[in-house]
């Protein structure tokens, strides 16, 4: 019996051994080799280099590689990213820095973005990090105006090319390779402290989803439109390049927005069985698409004119008027159901009363008067009180 005992406890052991080194082998291949993740730094190095920021996308291509080969190292390469961007001060430095971001924001397949994306989340990856000195972009290069307000403008477009990518990471590409949002509409705030109530339906569901949609279109169009580069910023490749990209992003952005647009305007009715709530969303979206897409429609004029963007395929620009913006106040808001519909004034006054009728209105008889002719052979009936007078000749 001993001997038996033994040999299960021998078993047992053997089977933990075994277990110990299986997930010891595993916990070793989750970490990434480090000379791989030494070639992942000098492939940034190259990215973000003095001569990086070109149009040459192979470096970017090399990255997403070697990330490839191993799970754990985009987290390696998104803190290699923010410590370069923590320690540049020079605008070009810190511009190629998230010029790469987004380069491999777009490069990358659905599972390398939404890690990237969920690296951002964290904030291992960190793309307002920029803390440049107000230097030229591009050294060598002669300036016609000062040299303080060229660098202001350096710094400016540095900046709003971060806070551009802040807004980036919220947006995903489909598979028909069009921006939409990856995050759901947010849960409206209640200050009772009462979780919000779900959707009415699904007509209001979608209301929101498309509403919401069309209010983060209008971000990232604001936030493009003030990346325009001036003569002294364009004069830096990666400049172009970035500018580049935010371009051609917009066009998509537009496009999604002129038919969420369509579906507000066009078929504005169906809004009305839509909460309070939203509506109100929808006619402050109406509201700002008046002052957004005239100066969309400038923004892409300037863009025209310049040598860098002649050739892009430009988007039809419409305008929305204010007539189409207070159009939407013509449809009857619904009443709130928790609300219910108001008393009549004069069942209020009935109550105010204190009766305690059953009606809630004023009940009102209207008599018709019927006027009898007898002929002269008819008698009447005598002693009866409500008899009739024979009516004279």
């Amino acid at each position: 019996m001993k001997v038996f005992k033994g040999k299960i406890w021998a078993a047992i052991g053997s089977l933990m051994d075994h277990a110990g080194t299986t997930s010891t082998k595993a916990s070793l291949a989750a970490v990434p080799d480090r000379a791989l993740l030494a070639d992942i730094e000098a492939a940034v190095e190259r990215c973000t280099g003095s001569a990086g920021g070109g149009d040459d996308d192979r470096h970017v291509h090399e990255i997403l590689f070697l990330v490839s080969n191993a799970p754990g190292a985009i987290t390696f390469l998104s803190r290699r990213i923010t410590a370069r961007l923590e320690a540049v001060r020079a605008p070009a430095a810190a511009l190629r820095s998230l010029l790469l971001v987004h380069r491999l924001l777009r490069a990358g397949d659905r599972y390398f973005e939404q890690d990237l994306r969920g690296l951002w989340a964290s904030r291992d990856l960190r793309v307002d990090a920029p803390r440049c000195s107000c230097s030229p972009l591009a050294a060598g290069v002669s300036y016609f105006s000062a040299g303080a307000a060229v660098a202001t403008g350096a710094c400016a477009f540095v900046h709003g090319y971060s806070a551009y990518l802040e807004e980036r990471m919220q947006w995903v590409i489909n598979q028909a390779g069009n921006l939409e949002p990856a995050r759901q509409p947010p849960t409206r705030n209640h200050d009772d402290g009462k979780p919000p109530p779900p959707p009415s339906s699904s007509h209001e569901a979608d209301a929101e989803t498309l509403l919401f949609k069309l209010a983060m279109c209008q971000r990232l169009l604001d936030l493009a439109i003030q990346l325009l580069p001036d003569n002294n910023t364009s004069a830096c490749a990666a400049a172009r390049s970035a500018f580049g990209i935010v371009l051609r992003e917009s066009f998509k952005v537009y496009d999604a927005f002129t038919e969420g647009l369509d579906a507000v305007l066009l078929r504005s009715r169906s809004l009305a069985g839509i909460s309070k709530p939203l509506r109100v969303s929808a006619h402050e979206i109406l509201k700002k698409a008046c002052t957004q897409t005239p100066d969309l429609k400038e923004f892409y004029h300037k863009c025209k004119r310049s040598n860098a963007s002649k050739s892009l395929e430009y988007p039809l620009v419409r305008v929305v008027t204010p007539a189409q913006a207070a159009a939407m106040e013509m449809f009857p808001m619904p009443i709130p159901e928790e609300d219910g519909q108001e008393a009549e004034p004069e069942a209020e006054a009935e109550a105010s009363d204190g009766g305690g009728s059953t009606f809630a209105r004023k009940m009102e008889t209207t008599i018709s008067t019927v006027w009898v002719e007898f002929e002269e052979d008819d008698k009447l009936i005598p002693g009866d009180d409500h008899s009739l007078k024979e009516p004279k000749s």
